[in-house]
């Protein structure tokens, strides 16, 4: 399997962590020996952040913690006294749960990106990262992750840093209910919020191009209100071709032909289009994963759903009416 520069850079974040636990815990745990292992994972965490900078051109919250966390504990180690020194070595997994719980809760707060944010950017296209539904979806998670890492400061406190509640049952959470969520969350809130009613399929043309050239049947003027945009279409394939929806005065006009200088360009297979307009994809997912491309109005994309309303199963229509009688 190909791993992309983004993932491959997403798993190395942990990389100068992990090193830092393995060298200060490793034998007799000295503190000469807790020195070299903050300087070694101090300087990874370097590495991770300028590779970051260079590749990704930005680097993650992740990644910004974990280098301020070693680099404190460095100069905790060798600055402080002895004893003091110590303390950062025996409760460095404590202290990093609360780290962890402090920056996912702050930079929100603040008015900076949620905790996820940067980590998700890597992951999906540039065209979403400005959609309202992306940044809901990490501010969700972000809060999910506090309790997360509030859960593990505590077992990691209230167990003495001992092995089964510093390590053990923190990564239970962290890959046994964390990873999973992220993975299904989002999709389940898109699926939420764009649940609609479903398109009687009798009701559409055959080919995207039809389709396209159809909408302005189904466009609602009330919905348009004083809009005036041209939305370009660039669907290849069979049943494809360049066509713009020109929306002014409440009204709304197909043509095939490129658009001067449209508000909106969609660019995506025919075949691919067309199972959207019939619900058999739900489109904020697809261009999550990058199956469509979208330049221009974030904005106006997410309002075509409310500015073309396609024909509704007639069946499901009476049995969700008979439903709500009940």
């Amino acid at each position: 399997m190909n791993l992309k520069p983004n993932a491959i850079l997403f798993i190395t974040s942990f990389v100068p962590v992990f090193v830092f636990k393995v060298l200060s815990r490793v034998g007799d745990a000295s503190l000469s020996q807790a020195k070299v292992a903050t300087v070694a994972g101090l300087i990874l965490a370097g590495i991770q952040f300028v590779l970051s900078k260079k590749f990704l051109k930005h680097s993650t919250y992740l990644e910004r913690m974990f280098l301020a966390y070693l680099g404190v504990g460095a100069a905790w180690v060798y600055l402080a006294p002895a004893r003091a020194a110590y303390l950062f070595v025996d409760h460095s997994t404590t202290l990093l749960y609360f780290v962890l719980f402090l920056t996912t809760l702050i930079p929100q707060t603040l008015g900076y990106d949620p905790f996820t944010y940067t980590i998700a950017k890597r992951m999906v296209p540039e065209q979403v990262w400005k959609t309202p539904q992306f940044r809901t979806i990490n501010l969700h998670l972000t809060y999910f992750w506090s309790g997360i890492f509030l859960i593990n400061f505590l077992l990691s406190g209230l167990g003495h840093g001992k092995p089964l509640f510093s390590i053990l049952i923190p990564l239970v959470l962290i890959l046994g209910i964390g990873i999973p969520v992220v993975k299904i969350y989002p999709k389940y809130y898109l699926m939420k919020i764009f649940t609609s009613q479903s398109v009687d399929p009798s009701y559409l043309p055959n080919t995207a191009r039809e389709l396209i050239l159809a909408m302005p049947r189904v466009f609602c003027a009330e919905a348009a209100k004083d809009l005036k945009a041209e939305i370009q279409f660039k669907l290849s394939g069979e049943g494809g071709g360049e066509i713009t929806l020109s929306i002014s005065g409440g009204e709304c006009i197909a043509r095939e032909g490129e658009a001067l200088s449209p508000v909106l360009t969609i660019i995506s297979t025919a075949d691919l289009w067309l199972k959207i307009a019939r619900r058999e994809i739900d489109p904020a997912r697809a261009l999550m994963d990058g199956l469509y491309e979208v330049k221009g109005d974030m904005n106006l994309l997410i309002k075509m759903r409310d500015l073309f309303r396609p024909p509704i199963n007639e069946k499901k229509k009476s049995s969700s009416q008979e439903e709500r009688k009940r």
